[in-house]
């Protein structure tokens, strides 16, 4: 089987290359990493490493909706070499066979479970090398979790090399067993440009910029945000300034906790979401503001906890760019203009920021705000954002309750290098 070309990871490979290289000494290693940053495919790529050296691989992957089932991931991981298990005693193989649900018993002993799987593996190294394949650990039900952190712990004596890949911002007993881990980080510039190359090709040289921009780095987010931007471009729809459309794949990738949050949270998320700033003081203000109570750090707090995003005492940031996109992705229109309302309230005495946030949260017609709109592209310009400057004409379109009103021409707007902003400028030009 040929191992797959992965692109800009020569690095982390070898290092795991050289753990299974060194099967004879057994050992483990923990791959940690943000969602989509290619722990997946650098596993796999391992595993057929570890198959073309001749050593038997098995493997198992962390499954949300199995979380709650106790071993569901250790049977899986096990099955291959079951047909070993009558060499244990017969107390470790009771119990195995009762964790598993193969033969009525008492509840077998957690100790008793890990040995048991300790010693079957080792019978079944004797006559090949293990290479242990597990992926989202964080997904794995907890009982699987312990025995995985058990062996890691234990294999040195047997040739047996464990490697188990988790999710960053998940705390699990495997990441806390002093194992030694592999951080996987965002691509270098010239990878990530080669990524983007093979899926983006076709796209506009502004679309291709703003999916490496967003993506900084992240592989799965090179591949995805491409066939996001098609499908909006197909659909004829549009995203709004500041929101890049994700795929259902990367919306579960960087946005999948958020909706396990307490609700003061993901208005402190939210906040930040839709804020142009990363002002610590302003976020906790808007935030206050939209849940018609006080919000604390420690509800950013738990954000941090969950990985989303980070802060000190005056700044706000998300871990990645797709976060940002992933909160207001998965937030709703009413929520996101609530948001919008709220910061405009905090932002008062700062007309231009206050009137863009009003804008956003207009779901009707307004003359007041139609006019600032009109008058604040100005300011835009100045600051050299073409695209702002043309969607706040077109939203100043939108809003007069005069149904005559259109816009004045555009005078002369400066090239932004986005294909879509000379489309945009004619439409905003008088019908």
């Amino acid at each position: 089987m040929t191992t797959p070309t992965l692109t800009g990871r020569d690095e982390e490979l070898g290092v795991l290359t050289g753990h299974i290289d060194q099967v004879a000494a057994g050992g483990a290693i923990v791959v940690l990493g943000d969602p989509g940053i290619g722990k997946t495919s650098l596993l796999r790529a391992a595993a057929d490493r570890g198959r073309a050296a001749g050593h038997r691989v098995l493997a198992v992957t962390g499954i949300q909706a199995e979380a709650h089932l106790p071993f569901a991931g250790l049977h899986h991981l096990l099955r291959p070499v079951l047909s070993d298990v009558d060499r244990l005693p017969a107390t470790q193989r009771e119990a195995l066979s009762t964790a598993f649900g193969l033969s009525d018993g008492p509840p077998p002993q957690p100790f008793m479970i890990a040995l048991a799987t300790l010693n079957l593996l080792a019978e079944a190294a004797a006559g090949h090398p293990l290479l242990i394949v597990a992926d989202d650990v964080q997904w794995l039900d907890p009982p699987t979790q312990d025995v995985l952190t058990f062996l890691a712990r234990r294999v040195s004596s047997d040739p047996v090399v464990v490697i188990g890949a988790v999710r960053r911002g998940y705390d699990v007993a495997f990441t806390t067993a002093e194992l030694p881990e592999l951080e996987l980080r965002g691509l270098d510039e010239t990878p990530a440009r080669e990524v983007l190359a093979r899926h983006a090709a076709d796209l506009s040289y502004a679309d291709q910029e703003r999916v490496f921009r967003e993506a900084a780095g992240n592989p799965l987010a090179l591949v995805e945000l491409p066939l996001a931007i098609r499908a909006v471009a197909s659909s004829g729809l549009e995203t709004g300034p500041g929101l890049v459309p994700l795929t259902a794949r990367l919306e579960r990738a960087f946005a999948a906790r958020v909706a396990d949050l307490p609700a003061l949270t993901r208005d402190a998320l939210l906040i930040a979401a839709v804020d142009n700033a990363d002002d610590l003081p302003e976020i906790l203000a808007g935030a206050s503001a939209l849940a018609g109570q006080p919000v604390t750090v420690a509800a950013l707090e738990t954000a941090v906890t969950a990985g989303l995003l980070r802060f000190d005492d005056l700044h706000v940031q998300f871990r990645h760019p797709l976060v940002r996109s992933g909160v207001l992705q998965l937030e709703t229109v009413t929520r996101r203009y609530a948001a919008h309302a709220a910061l405009a309230e905090v932002l008062a005495d700062e007309p231009y920021r206050c009137t863009w946030h009003r804008a956003q949260s207009a779901s009707g017609r307004d003359d007041e705000v139609a006019d600032e709109l009109e008058a604040a592209h100005v300011v835009a310009l100045r600051r050299g954002s073409v695209t702002e400057a043309i969607w706040a004409l077109e939203r100043s379109a939108q809003l007069p309750v005069a149904a005559d009103r259109r816009l004045a021409p555009v005078p002369h707007l400066p090239q932004a290098g986005d294909h879509r902003a000379g489309a945009a400028g004619r439409q905003a030009q008088p019908a």
